[in-house]
């Protein structure tokens, strides 16, 4: 009887399966801990929007003398000067010219322009491809 080494027994074959299955079982999990990921970083990026919207809205409610260029705007609220500027790839904002708070981040491009007398847009297009607008009332009375 000639007998081989080099040869898989069935028992050697067994186990190698097993571990492939094994192995195989947890590649649906990654696929689902990727996509949890993707939510929870979209979750953040309409979290900041909306902080943005709420401040932004805040603040020109009680606006005057209102400046308004492609990328920036000016405008007085409580007798401070405060300043909305595109920066690098964020929008931040500026009291009086002292400091810089960020305000939006991974943006591509922006541009603020009044539509009517009483309303400003802010445009916004995201580095992922996603574009926002928001559209904001102004009082007439108070701005230029």
């Amino acid at each position: 009887m000639l007998r081989s080494n080099h040869a898989f027994t069935l028992l050697e074959s067994l186990f190698s399966l097993l571990i492939f299955i094994i192995i195989a079982s947890f590649v649906p999990l990654i696929f689902q801990s990727y996509q949890s990921v993707l939510k929870v970083m979209d979750i953040d990026k309409n979290y900041e929007w909306q902080l943005f919207l709420n401040q932004a809205r805040k603040e020109l409610m009680t606006s005057s003398e209102l400046t308004v260029s492609d990328h920036k705007i000016d405008f007085y609220s409580q007798s401070k000067l405060i300043t909305y500027a595109s920066y690098q790839n964020m929008t931040r904002r500026s009291v009086d010219n002292k400091g810089h708070e960020p305000l939006l981040t991974n943006i591509k491009q922006d541009k603020w322009f009044k539509k009517t007398d009483n309303q400003l847009v802010y445009e916004v297009l995201f580095e992922d491809g996603n574009e926002l607008t928001a559209r904001f009332y102004i009082h007439t009375e108070r701005n230029k």
